[in-house]
């Protein structure tokens, strides 16, 4: 057997001499990767967005129809899903989210609703039909959830968020196509930080929102390029203990950290299929305690982990 020899890939940003104090560095390497195109388990067909929980990396399987989970190294250990318009059945499982206790909230896209699961993948409730009603989608992406049961859902079509109880009850709205401060263009994501705020990626606009809890607009970054802070289509987002947010920059292969009012703190991740690098990355989750961090690389038909070093 010829030993083979892994040298981490390493990138890394200095936030001190940008005025910075925390971090004073922080630096990501590459991890490992798994999954490729198929249906078996630990397989994918267009793997959306993946999340992390308790020890355990859950993976939206878009066109297998299904949520796959991990262990934090790529392990298979289940599954749950399948195709079809039943109870605990998709068509295309776009992209979830995760409450505080676990529960799982699915985006089930051509079937235009919601699904709620318990962590063990038993099917608990669902809400929303086709339309553009209160309550209804057009095209259900990202979900995100507050500490306090609110669920916040993207749609791209709609273009809009819409907000409802953990139960599926319909709370209140924002957005509507545009570009001005609060519109939206195409947004795919959604996230929820320490003090309730909430982040949408503004795809079609090439940049991120930021609003209160009740949808009061905040504050924005990002405009379309390849620099740092610009974006080519941000597509998913994360946070970690410290409130980073973190930027899945689809078309430029990357993924890019910023503060929580948008100051730019670092980026990793290039084009192409080698280790450490990205293709169409899409989802993007963080475990909270140790840093580390898994991204959907979509196009690669895999899930990358990068880990910070301290």
């Amino acid at each position: 057997m010829i030993p083979i020899l892994v040298f981490p890939i390493i990138f890394s940003f200095n936030a001190a001499a940008f005025g910075q104090s925390q971090p004073q560095n922080l630096t990501f390497t590459y991890l490992t990767s798994w999954g490729s195109a198929g249906e078996g388990d630990g397989q994918f067909d267009g793997q959306n967005d993946v999340d992390f929980f308790n020890g355990k990396v859950y993976v939206a399987d878009y066109a297998n129809n299904r949520i796959q989970v991990f262990d934090p190294n790529g392990q298979f250990l289940t599954k749950f899903g399948d195709s079809g318009e039943g109870d605990g059945q998709f068509r295309k499982a776009s992209a979830l989210s995760m409450d505080s206790e676990g529960n799982i909230y699915l985006a089930d896209q051509f079937n235009f609703r919601m699904q709620k699961f318990s962590n063990d993948g038993t099917f608990l409730t669902k809400w929303g039909t086709e339309g553009e009603a209160e309550g209804q989608f057009l095209h259900p992406h990202v979900p995100a959830n507050d500490a306090n049961g609110k669920v916040f859902v993207t749609d791209r079509e709609r273009a809009d968020v819409q907000v409802f109880t953990d139960d599926g009850q319909f709370l209140y709205k924002w957005g509507g196509v545009g570009e001005g401060d609060g519109q939206l263009s195409d947004p795919e994501s959604s996230i929820v930080d320490s003090q309730g705020n909430v982040y949408i990626t503004d795809y079609g606009n090439d940049r991120i929102q930021k609003f209160s809890n009740d949808g009061t607009f905040l504050t924005k970054w990002g405009t379309r390029g390849e620099a740092d802070g610009q974006f080519k289509g941000p597509a998913g987002l994360s946070i970690d203990a410290n409130d980073k947010i973190y930027v899945t920059d689809k078309n430029n292969n990357r993924i890019q950290v910023f503060t929580s009012d948008g100051q730019f703190l670092t980026k990793f991740g290039n084009a192409g299929s080698g280790d450490g690098q990205l293709s169409q990355p899409e989802g993007i989750g963080v475990d909270k305690e140790s840093g580390t961090v898994y991204v959907a690389d979509t196009g690669n038909t895999r899930i990358v982990v990068f880990e910070p070093l301290v």
